[in-house]
């Protein structure tokens, strides 16, 4: 199994090979399998608490049940100032009133990223005024998860809707791929025990 770094290498290699629409191609260009399962429009699912595939989560749960831990960390009792592991915390918040911290909030939770994957390694995305155009190539391995790799051709360097400015034209980003039906996430890992974006499919 490669390492993220040569894969992150060799593939950036490829995107950076493809060409623009309408450019003409004086070399060989590298092609490669492209995933139509994912072809269409997706949302980034800002409030996921997934970080984990259904895989990945599987395999965690069958190891914990096969395995007795057993915990040499010492028992506290309350009589020590301390709480038992068993015992419950109650405490008491009052809601906030504060109008900027409500306004704040009801504004990051107004925040949408799409992104649109064509059928022909097109990739553009919209988030808040910013919008991103890219190409993307779907690699499947042997093992683990299939590998997607972005590269940015143009960014209107606008700000996004979590109010960053950042101008990606030229950027790769190398990710595993975890799909399943309008379920999209993007991993660190082969395994998919750290996924870092959740999507959900909103067009096909």
């Amino acid at each position: 199994m490669e390492p993220l770094s040569f894969a992150s290498f060799s593939l950036a290699a490829i995107l950076a090979s493809l060409p623009v629409n309408g450019e003409v191609s004086s070399k060989p260009t590298i092609t490669t399998h492209i995933s139509p399962a994912i072809a269409g429009q997706w949302e980034v699912d800002l409030n996921s608490s997934i970080t984990m595939t259904k895989e990945a989560e599987a395999k965690q749960a069958a190891s914990k049940e096969t395995k007795n831990i057993k915990s040499d960390e010492p028992k506290s009792s309350a009589g020590e100032g301390l709480l038992t592991q068993n015992e419950k915390r109650i405490i008491n918040i009052q809601p906030s009133t504060n109008k900027k911290l409500m306004a704040s909030a009801a504004k990051s939770n107004q925040c949408r990223e799409l992104y649109n994957f064509a059928a022909d390694n097109e990739m553009w995305s919209v988030s808040g005024k910013e919008w991103t155009y890219g190409r993307y190539l779907v690699t499947h391995r042997e093992e683990g998860l299939p590998i997607i790799a972005i590269k940015t051709v143009y960014d209107n360097n606008e700000v996004d809707c979590s109010g960053n400015q950042v101008d990606q034209t030229d950027e790769a980003l190398i990710a595993f791929l975890n799909h399943d039906g309008n379920q999209m996430q993007w991993c660190a890992d082969p395994d998919g025990k750290e996924c870092f974006m959740n999507f959900k499919r909103i067009l096909p």
